[in-house]
């Protein structure tokens, strides 16, 4: 895997140049936003024709059905509780996948013949799919919130390592040495230096890693679960009721787009300033 194809999108790093003004940008935003909500629109349309004409609502549910399931979830309240049982597990699963990925890929970063030596085999492990590390995740840690919390881990670390890792071998060593020059130590190298510059690399590695420790307890729920929205989907699909699945499928994307707006408002500010000091 190569870091450098983990980038963040131009409308994740809204950096508005000295001419625009408060008008322009307001009217950007707006514009941008009417052409969603016009897409959405549009996508719904087409999925209601296409439902029972083209398609068998056996396969193809329409929309209101799919709505009516999201709404007898929400008054029973199991959609709520499913969301939890899926996001604390995918969190406390990206919680320590963070903090190895950052830990190892400092201490690769700057232990350039112990990383020369690794990487063949950290790709190696990369590699390996992760549904073909279940049966052994299951004989280790047994089923239940600890598989999941393991395979969210193991889903997020990788992606999560390789930025981390990428993003500080890239930081420039001319800063560094002037920060040498001025009687910095080495903690302040890493803390003010290292870090910093590496940061939008590492919220680049949180927006793939998160969403992936989500897919990761999915696919626990999917296998082995008796909660969550893995097995409300599985349970579903199980019971060939097409508007239930279609149903759990658009909260998985819920939850993944309301990981991504959170993660990019948190960050917005740091990120701005990255960018900005490239045009300085």
């Amino acid at each position: 895997m190569s870091a450098s194809h983990n980038s963040i999108t131009g409308d994740d790093l809204p950096v508005a140049s000295a001419s625009a003004g408060p008008s322009s940008f307001t009217s950007r935003k707006l514009r941008l936003i009417g052409g969603r909500v016009a897409f959405i629109i549009a996508i719904l349309l087409l999925w209601h024709f296409a439902s029972g004409n083209l398609v068998k609502t056996f396969y193809l549910p329409k929309p209101a059905a799919v709505l009516g399931e999201l709404a007898g979830w929400i008054n029973d309240g199991s959609l709520w509780s499913n969301i939890a049982a899926t996001l604390i597990p995918a969190m406390q699963g990206f919680i320590i996948a963070s903090i190895l990925a950052i830990v190892l890929g400092y201490t690769l970063a700057m232990a350039k013949f112990a990383a020369d030596v690794l990487e063949p085999f950290i790709a190696a492990l990369y590699g390996i799919p992760i549904i073909a590390l279940v049966p052994l995740l299951i004989l280790w840690l047994g089923i239940g919130d600890e598989l999941s919390v393991g395979i969210a881990a193991l889903a997020a670390f990788f992606l999560m390592f390789y930025n981390v890792y990428f993003g500080l071998r890239e930081v420039s060593q001319t800063l560094i040495d002037q920060v040498l020059i001025a009687g910095g130590s080495k903690w302040d190298i890493a803390l003010r230096v290292r870090l910093p510059s590496a940061l939008i690399w590492v919220v680049a590695g949180t927006k793939l890693a998160l969403p992936h420790s989500v897919v990761g307890v999915v696919v626990a729920e999917f296998l082995t679960g008796n909660k969550g929205v893995g097995f409300m989907l599985s349970s579903n699909a199980n019971h060939f009721n097409a508007a239930g699945t279609f149903a759990a499928v658009a909260v998985l994307a819920a939850i993944s787009f309301i990981l991504d707006r959170v993660i990019f408002y948190l960050t917005k500010r740091a990120l701005m300033w990255k960018e900005a000091g490239k045009h300085n």
